[in-house]
């Protein structure tokens, strides 16, 4: 709180210190006074204040004084002229200033925010800015101010003190600014007069003096510091050198003398390392001084002299290791009792906090209470040390020195040792005495010295003068303690006190104060040599000898005998000049000779002359010589010195040798060999450009979900987790971040912090066992230096290149990571995604330490590189261009990047990006339509690698080569730089992995090497040298490796198929030399290892394959050649794989015989293919298509499918559920009955019987001994799984029971349905409670993982919480979607899944109550939810027919599973996590393996369901509308896919193509407009505005010239198709139009609508008629204007029959009826085929004439009728669009699950009409399915019973299966 007070007669001057303006005048008499800036009138005169403020004025603390200005400083305002605690720090740092017209106004009131300490410490080095104006208004009063400054309070530390203060007075009259905190109190002026000192001399000491320092030969940077004095003098150095260097606290050596030049220079030299070396150092040092048993007295004193250079911590450490040994040692140990105090005082602020000096105090009073007196001199070292320590407390100001148990023993046992016998016994215990009594005191004594002076002053009303810490002041003060109690001092503390003391006048405040301080027994002595201890620790001896000299209580006993102690340790100190030392002992003898006014007592003269003994006995003649001629002087007194022998000096000797630091340096220079490979580390980053990667969770996560991975390494290393794995792609920067990740570590490593190492695994011989060793062996670190690393420094592992090393070991696990006594680290791995494969995460997971090495799923954390977002790709694109001279700027890049058909796709990947840009002006170069280039991963390899060697033959042209090197480049360049170059490179590449199985690193000694392999590489032919040294390779040492994997991959294809001359790269271009028909194929590079687990190099040769139809064809032909020559099996199969990956499809091929053993053709369409006695083993065919393969006599062993037999009931299946174990399948079937599946053979072993209707939900309880069962007979029935019994049947709901579940323990279930939660006792059945609060239907319920909550979803749209122990209601949140279905706790209990009707999943965090995540699952209704064991996944079933698996962390779709021909009704995860079930209304239940999810780089993409499909007019262009808005353009022949335009955010309701194939109109769902675009340049042309509903229909002319549209208003809009402007509006309709057509001849349009009727208009005559009117509810027309007539066809909603129409008559010509509802129907342009889809499948229908129709034509008189000729099933969506290929007998078909597909229709030789047609898929685009309807594998081997079990199930038809080679019917 900030208090002013003027007398109201005064007016202030110009400067007056920190006072408001007046607002108001101040009645006559009355006192004016400022609070914090308010003011009040007071009437209270003659008054002083004591101590705190307590009175309150309206909550401000307030004190009145008449006739007076004061500013009260806080009680701990003069604290760090002492040693500080912590909590005065902390009051230090909350204090700040209070008035902003204030300088820094002093506050008595709470603390504040700003440092006070800092503010005050010029205060104590005479600044000499800081001035200030005061005010005089009467003889009688006048303003006296203690001025302070804003440099920090020096502590009283003996070895760091501040700046001599200055001795300045500033008079009354100076005005200058006021820059500092006033403290205003009154006084008289001080007039100096020095021939008022006395007869002791003012000028023994003449100067004040620099504070001695020790000083040392400083060490030359880098150099070993052998001494420790030396390592200290070092720091200190650096303490006190300008800017962020060694840490110091408030009173470090920072004030010390400045540093000389030859200092100056030295500290410039040392870099930030070696400072944390010397901390290192000294740290190191306190550490073993810890771990030294023998505490002997040289390690004492070599750890005790480097206290003053500690920082907090290690402060800390080092004296709560002093004070334990001391507790322990017995007996007393002298050194180590002077070590522990010496380290007490050299203290810094803040270090000691209160319980150390109290715990200090009371170990030594116990010591000294158990020690006998006069047996040695132990009492009096301790009295000596307890009194050192006090002086610490009282500084400090402790306050939690306990009065009855500490602080009154004390004065007990202190008040005894003053009757000792021996004089300096007594003499210190009454200091020490002393010293006791100020340590509870809320001030320290100098705020008691100029409290009590200023109170005096202000009483007696003397003259002004300005009270500073300068001698003049420091003596007022003495005086006026002396006169106030004749040298007793006391404090007084409460509010109470003050305000009693200001009630009473200025005499009686004096006398109150006297009974106090008698009371206390404080003298004034004691402060007196607290401050003249000030003095000297300032270096201020001028200043000392002209206080001593003039202080009031010089005569007293005590102040002189210490001072002559504090003189003696002056004498003694081997820091201080000679000279100043030889001027302390002339002070002894002044001080001995002193009788007029100093008064020696005997015992003082006794001690002078002890002091001077002890000084003679030193080994520096010249102080030693001048205290022996003293010292004869003064014995001819006849008085005798005291007996015995005292120490004076404070410290203990400079340690005369460095064991402890001698220890530290056993381990050669660590720290510093760390900072030597920091700094080779940061040299060695070479990163040009670089952009930080972003990433997601997993390879399914979507792009929306990515975040920034430096960050999530980051939260890595802050948390407890030890293992992160990234996974990416190759080229997608995982080196590049691990890179940057480690130079960003370094350049904030801190010594003593974790440190980062970058370890290239391939480089390393066993990773696996010795990794950390092995890799700082690499760095040069001895073995010392790693076992001291290893027990005492923490890592953090960033390992690059897992799969490029071949590990399949977990190397936390076998590393024995963070195990007690080995390496502590934390560890990234970096894989490439396609090197793993299923379970891959055992590879990585760390193990928990127990017998049973559990997966420790949280100590582990994944991310997935992300591809470049176009921000990232520009970004990157801006630092490229000014790295060198280019011609192109950031826009000409982009603009190509863009221009390029696909490839801003491509450089999406980081490395392909990089070689993008060092290929675009030689791709495009020449090239002006830049939109229908199409460039690939391996022509930009192509062209980067023709650029680089390149630039190396220009680089070797320039540059000027010895003979030998000159020679052998010019051959080069004779026969071909480039080409020999690349050759170099293949050759490696293919000798990479042939001979170290494709480890890309090669180390290479040529003494050891020179006869193998390698040295054709790294030899010393300058040949290779020169090829070596152009090609793509890196080296580290005798380490040789490619740039980047992916550039060993690429040459190792080349050596397969390289760049061709229709691509104009290498010349010559680089050819395999085998072919096909070589007799020599097992020479071929693809006859040399499986590429398989090379998809890279896969994708390389695929690329290839699009590129080369001569490559495509020579893998055609080893395929072919596998058939007769089995050395051809091993490249066929790689030639078959690439094929597949390159999209090449095999549909109707004859592939009989081929030879194809461990491929890889997942995905791969194979329909119809013939596979008859081929050799498939081991051949991967998950989703792949082969409908109607025929599998006969194929070697068939170890085939993967990737699903599993479903088990098939009679009925439909409406509930599922594991048995715990995972040994059981309990499934619940329409009719009532419970079957039990035997999990290991899939049979079922047992039925449970007693339900009368459908089964809904089953539980098991957790020992999987009892299963719970509801049914729509209203009951919930408890069976027991041994017996098959039911236990009990629960009865009370009054509905059907639609959900079941039992509680965790088992010891409770609950139920429901009609809108309440029973819950029943398992052990007695009864109804424990019946949970209500649902006012609909309950669907779901869950129970929580610890069985005290059930959650329940219902109909009423709201989720329930309940207790489940006492029945209460919980939580009630309400739906953040629509109706609810099902429900699902979290394995964690974290969150819960809601599946809802609308097919939205949401997530809802249980302690919110808010969603984390939704998003739309299905497009119907979600049925079930269930989370996998380890709640990574959540699984959902659907009425769509599909159950697909998401990330629960994401919601990113893992896995599609299609199979199911009806709603799936229930989902369960396995116990195991590896097995899904399904159940469905189709009576089956599926078995989905999804143990490989997540680690297929094949990611399912997103589902968007098409709605209409369309061929432009000439058949070469597929058009496809789609749920999401967009319009796909796909080459009809070859699947290929082209350009896309978005017409809107609403679904495409229908498209239509102009005749002559420019533009297509769309129109969306809900659309009033339609939109026509112009085909060729991707862009709107005319938008069609008038409908005023939606439109439903629309169609072109054969002419082109018009558009016809129809909609819900039942009109048809003729539009002008250029134009766009509106020419007709025909009405006539009373239903939605839906179908429009223009007759061949354009002259008249037909429409079909929701009346039944076909109109016919007439755009000539404007005439309209009917046509055909087929009645009421028909929803869907399809017309056909072929050649041979009018056709028409409608279907009724919901209808499974269509109805076909003659239009030229009118007539019905016949009904077509199907298995499911129609879904669409349409003509083949030859009007002779009807192809009709429905849900899971399409008929195709052909017109027969009736000459060829046994037994007649059909109804209405058609001429012959509609058969269905072709069945084509393996259709996983319902069919939304059908459309034929005009001319041909081709159709498409675009399905709600996303696929597209195109099929053609293949006349057959079978002479029965049912088999005469057949349909062949020739291309499909979509999520890849496992289709097998009609597959024949008639005596195939080695097929397991399963797999034939899913082929016979996916045939759909009787198959035959091979048991023991005998074959009977199924």
């Amino acid at each position: 709180m900030f208090v002013a007070a003027t007398m109201s007669s005064s007016s202030p001057q110009d400067n007056s210190p920190s006072l408001p303006p007046a607002s108001f005048s101040t009645p006559p008499g009355h006192a004016e006074i400022t609070v914090d800036g308010q003011r009040v009138i007071s009437q209270l005169k003659n008054t002083v204040t004591l101590g705190r403020v307590s009175s309150k004025a309206n909550g401000v603390s307030t004190i009145a004084q008449g006739l007076a200005t004061i500013q009260l400083g806080p009680t701990n305002l003069l604290n760090s002229l002492g040693h500080r605690t912590t909590g005065d720090v902390a009051a230090d740092v909350d204090h700040g200033p209070r008035d902003a017209s204030d300088g820094r106004s002093i506050s008595s009131g709470p603390p504040s925010k700003y440092g006070f300490r800092k503010r005050l410490s010029r205060l104590f080095k005479g600044d000499p800015k800081v001035k200030e104006s005061v005010s005089t208004s009467s003889a009688s009063s006048a303003s006296f101010t203690l001025v302070g400054t804003e440099e920090r309070i020096q502590s009283a530390v003996p070895d760091r003190s501040a700046m001599p203060i200055s001795l300045g007075l500033h008079s009354p009259a100076h005005s200058t600014e006021m820059s500092s905190t006033p403290l205003v109190v009154l006084d008289t002026q001080m007039q100096q007069n020095p021939a008022a000192y006395g007869t002791l001399r003012v000028d023994i000491f003449p100067e004040n003096v620099i504070k001695p320092t020790y000083k040392t030969d400083l060490p030359k940077p880098h150099a070993r510091v052998d001494k420790t004095p030396q390592l200290v003098y070092c720091c200190s150095l650096l303490s006190k050198a300008p800017g962020p260097l060694l840490p110091t606290s408030d009173s470090n050596v920072n004030q010390d003398s400045p540093l000389d030049d030859k200092e100056k220079k030295w500290v410039q030299l040392i870099d930030p390392v070696l400072q944390d070396r010397y901390q290192r150092l000294v740290e190191h040092l306190v550490k073993a001084f810890d771990d030294h048993h023998l505490k002997e007295s040289d390690v004492v004193t070599e750890v005790v002299f480097v206290g003053p250079v500690l920082d907090r911590d290690t402060y800390r450490s080092l004296l709560s290791c002093f004070i334990s040994e001391f507790e322990q040692t017995i007996p007393l140990d002298d050194i180590l009792l002077q070590g522990l105090v010496q380290l007490v005082e050299c203290a810094s602020s803040g270090y000691l906090v209160d319980d150390d000096l109290v715990r200090i105090i009371t170990v030594l009073s116990k010591e000294l209470s158990i020690t006998h007196i006069g047996t040695s001199d132990h009492p009096l070292h301790l009295t000596l040390s307890l009194a050192r320590v006090l002086d610490v407390m009282v500084t400090g100001k402790v306050k939690d020195l306990n009065r009855d148990r500490d602080h009154q023993p004390m004065l007990q046992l202190l008040d005894g040792l003053k009757d000792s016998d021996s004089v300096v016994q007594r003499y210190e215990a009454t200091y020490a005495y002393q010293a006791l009594q100020y340590a509870p005191d809320d001030e320290t004594p100098l705020q008691v010295l100029w409290r009590y002076a200023k109170v005096v002053a202000a009483g007696a009303g003397a003259v002004s003068s300005v009270f500073k810490l300068d001698p003049e002041g420091f003596l007022k003060g003495i005086e006026s303690l002396q006169e106030i109690g004749e040298g007793v001092v006391g404090a007084v503390s409460t509010g109470i006190e003050v305000v009693d003391t200001l009630r009473v006048g200025a005499g009686e405040a004096v006398r109150a104060s006297e009974n106090k301080f008698d009371f206390m027994k404080k003298r004034s002595w004691y402060l007196a040599l607290q401050g003249t201890a000030l003095f000297i620790r300032q270096g201020r001896l001028s200043d000392f000898n002209l206080v001593v000299s003039q202080a009031p209580c010089r005569n007293n006993p005590n102040f002189q005998w210490g001072i002559c102690r504090q003189v003696g340790e002056i004498a003694v100190d081997p820091l201080w000049d000679v000279l100043v030392r030889q001027q302390a002992i002339d002070f002894l003898g002044e001080l001995y000779r002193s009788s007029s006014d100093w008064k020696p007592h005997v015992d003082v003269k006794r001690w002078i002359l002890t002091i001077l003994i002890q000084i003679s006995e030193l080994s520096d003649v010249s102080v030693k010589d001048r205290a022996v001629a003293l010292l004869l002087d003064l014995k001819s007194g006849g008085i005798d010195e005291c007996p015995g022998s005292f120490s004076l000096s404070r410290r203990l000797p400079l340690p005369s040798t460095s064991p402890l630091l001698a220890k530290v340096q056993e381990i050669p220079k660590l720290e510093y060999d760390l900072h030597v490979l920091k700094l080779m580390r940061i040299a060695d980053y070479k990163q040009a450009v670089y952009i930080d990667p972003m990433a997601k969770l997993n390879l399914q996560d979507t792009d929306d979900n990515l975040f920034p991975l430096m960050d999530k390494v980051r939260d890595f290393l802050a948390s407890d987790s030890q293992v992160m794995l990234v996974l990416g792609d190759s080229g997608a920067g995982k080196s590049t971040f691990n890179r940057h990740l480690e130079h960003e570590l370094w350049q904030e490593y801190k010594a003593g912090g974790r440190i980062p190492l970058f370890i290239n695994l391939p480089s390393l011989e066993r990773p696996e066992k010795d990794l950390v060793v092995e890799q700082l062996r690499t760095h040069n670190f001895l073995e010392d230096q790693i076992r001291e690393l290893k027990l005492h420094r923490k890592f953090m592992l960033i390992c690059d290149g897992y799969d490029e090393s071949q590990l399949t070991s977990n190397l936390h696990t076998t590393n024995l990571f963070n195990r007690s006594g080995q390496w502590y680290v934390k560890l990234l791995i970096t894989c490439r995604t396609q090197y793993l494969g299923p379970d891959y995460r055992g590879r990585f997971e760390p193990k928990a330490v127990d017998q049973y090495a559990r997966v420790a799923n949280d100590l582990f954390q994944q991310a997935v590189i992300a591809p470049f977002s176009r921000e990232q790709i520009e970004d990157y694109v801006e630092h490229y261009v000014p790295l060198e001279p280019r011609t192109w700027v950031k826009k000409d890049y982009m603009d190509k990047l863009e221009a390029i058909h696909n490839l801003m796709d491509l450089v999406r990947n980081p490395f392909l990006l990089t070689l993008s840009l060092e290929a675009l002006p030689t791709v495009v170069q020449g090239k002006t339509d830049l939109s229908r280039l199409r460039v690939t991963r391996a022509e930009l390899y192509d062209t980067f690698v023709r650029h680089w060697m390149g630039v190396n033959k220009r680089r070797l042209q320039d540059q000027r080569l010895d003979r030998e090197n000159q020679m052998a480049f010019d051959f080069l360049c004779a026969d071909g730089f480039e080409r020999h170059g690349i050759l170099y490179q293949m050759d490696l590449a293919t000798s990479i992995f042939q001979k170290q199985e494709g480890r890309p690193v090669v180390d290479y000694s040529h003494m050891r090497d020179w006869k193998t392999w390698k040295a054709q590489f790294f030899g010393l032919d300058p040949t290779r040298a020169l090829l070596r040294d152009a090609s793509l390779l890196s080296r580290v040492g005798n380490q040789y490796r490619f740039v980047h994997r992916s550039v060993l991959e690429y040459f190792f294809s080349c050596t397969i198929s390289g760049p061709t001359k229709g691509h104009d790269e290498f010349d010559p271009p680089v050819h395999s030399e085998t072919s096909a028909a070589s007799p020599t194929i097992g020479a071929h590079p693809l006859s040399q290892r499986s590429l398989v687990v090379e998809p890279s190099i896969i994708q390389f040769l695929a690329e290839r394959v699009q590129l080369d139809s001569g490559f495509k064809d020579e893998l055609v032909a080893i395929i072919e050649l596998s058939k007769s020559d089995d050395q051809a099996a091993q490249a066929a199969a790689n030639a078959i794989t690439i094929l597949v990956k390159a999209g090449v499809r095999f549909n109707g091929a004859d592939l009989r015989g081929i030879r194809v053993p461990g491929a890889d053709m997942s995905g791969g369409q194979f329909d119809s293919a013939q596979l008859q006695e081929t050799d498939l083993t081991g051949v991967n065919l998950t989703k792949s298509w082969i409908r109607q393969a025929n599998f006969t006599k194929a070697q068939m062993e170890g085939v993967q499918f990737g699903e599993m037999p479903y088990l098939k009931e009679d009925r439909g299946v409406q509930s599922c559920a594991y048995s715990p174990d995972g040994t059981a399948l309990a499934v619940g079937l329409f009719r009532g009955r419970i079957n039990i599946y035997d999990t290991s053979m899939w049979t079922m072993t047992r039925t449970f019987e007693g339900h009368q209707e459908c089964v809904n939900s089953l539980a098991y309880s957790p020992t999987g001994l009892q299963l719970l069962s509801g049914s729509d007979d209203k009951t919930v029935r408890l069976w027991d799984c041994v017996s098959g019994s039911c236990v009990f049947v629960l009865e009370g709901h009054t509905n059907e029971i639609w959900t079941v579940a039992f509680s965790p323990s088992g010891k409770q279930v609950a139920s429901g349905k009609d809108s309440t939660v029973g819950l029943w006792d398992v052990q007695t059945g009864a109804n424990l409670f019946n949970l209500t609060g649902h006012t609909g239907w309950i669907r779901n319920i869950s129970y929580s993982p610890d069985g005290y909550a059930v959650v329940s979803v219902g109909g009423d749209e709201m989720i329930r919480f309940f207790d489940t122990q006492t029945g209460q209601p919980g939580e009630v949140w309400e739906s953040q979607s629509s109706g609810m279905n099902s429900v699902a706790y979290s394995p964690g209990g974290l969150e819960i899944a809601v599946g809802c009707r609308n097919g939205e999943l949401l997530l809802y965090n249980t302690t919110t109550g808010k969603p984390t995540r939704s998003w739309k699952a299905h497009n119907e209704e979600v049925s079930g939810v269930s989370f996998s064991p380890n709640g990574q996944w959540v699984a959902t079933c659907s009425d769509d027919g599909t159950v697909k698996v998401w990330s629960a962390a994401t919601g990113s779709v893992l896995s599609v599973f299609t199979g199911h021909s009806d709603r799936v009704t229930q989902v369960d995860f396995s116990p195991t996590g590896l097995q899904l079930a399904s159940c469905s209304s189709d009576g089956t239940i599926r078995l989905w393996d999804v143990s490989s999810l997540g680690t297929s780089m094949d990611v399912e993409g997103g589902s968007d369901p098409l709605t209409s499909v369309l061929f432009s007019p000439d058949g070469q262009v597929l058009f496809s509308g789609s749920n999401s808005g967009d319009v796909r353009q796909y080459d009809a022949g070859s699947g290929e896919s082209g350009p896309f335009f978005v017409c809107g955010d609403n679904p495409v309701e229908c498209l239509a193509v102009s005749p002559d194939g420019l533009r297509i109109a769309s129109v969306g769902t809900c659309d009033e407009f339609v939109i026509v675009w112009d085909i060729g340049a991707g862009q709107a042309d005319v938008v069609l505005c008038g409908h005023t509903e939606q439109v439903e229909a629309l169609a072109f002319s054969e002419d082109s010239r018009w558009i016809a549209t129809g909609g819900d208003n039942f009109t048809v809009l003729l539009w002008d198709a250029r134009s766009g402007i509106l020419d007709r509006v025909l009405e006539g309709h009373t239903g939605s139009v839906v179908c429009l057509i223009f007759t061949l001849d354009s002259r008249r349009i037909l429409s079909g609508a929701w009346d039944g009727t076909i109109r016919a208009w007439d755009l000539n005559s404007h005439e309209c008629s009917v046509v055909v009117d087929g009645g009421y509810d028909i929803v869907r027309w399809a017309l056909s204007t072929s050649p041979g007539g009018l056709k028409g066809a409608c279907k009724r909603f919901n209808g499974y029959t269509m109805k076909l129409w003659d239009m030229e008559n009118g007539h019905w010509q016949q009904t077509l009826e199907h298995n499911d509802k129609v879904q669409c129907f349409g003509f083949s342009s030859c009007g002779q085929w009807m192809g009709v889809g429905l849900r899971r499948s399409v008929w195709l229908w052909n017109f027969v004439p009736e000459a060829s129709v046994e037994g007649g034509g059909g109804g209405g008189g058609g001429g012959g009728e509609w058969e269905c000729s072709v069945f084509v099933q393996d259709i996983f969506g319902a069919v939304k669009s059908i459309a034929w290929k005009p001319q041909a007998l081709e159709f498409s078909i675009g399905c709600d699950n996303g696929s597209l597909q195109v099929w053609r229709l293949v006349e057959t030789s079978s002479s029965s009409p049912l088999d005469a047609w057949s349909a062949q898929l020739v291309w499909s685009a979509g999520n890849p399915v496992l289709a097998a309807s009609d597959v024949v594998f008639t005596d195939a081997v080695g097929l397991s019973s399963a797999n034939q079990q899913l082929l016979t199930q996916r045939g759909r038809a009787p198959l035959e299966i091979a048991t023991d080679g005998e074959w009977r019917a199924d």
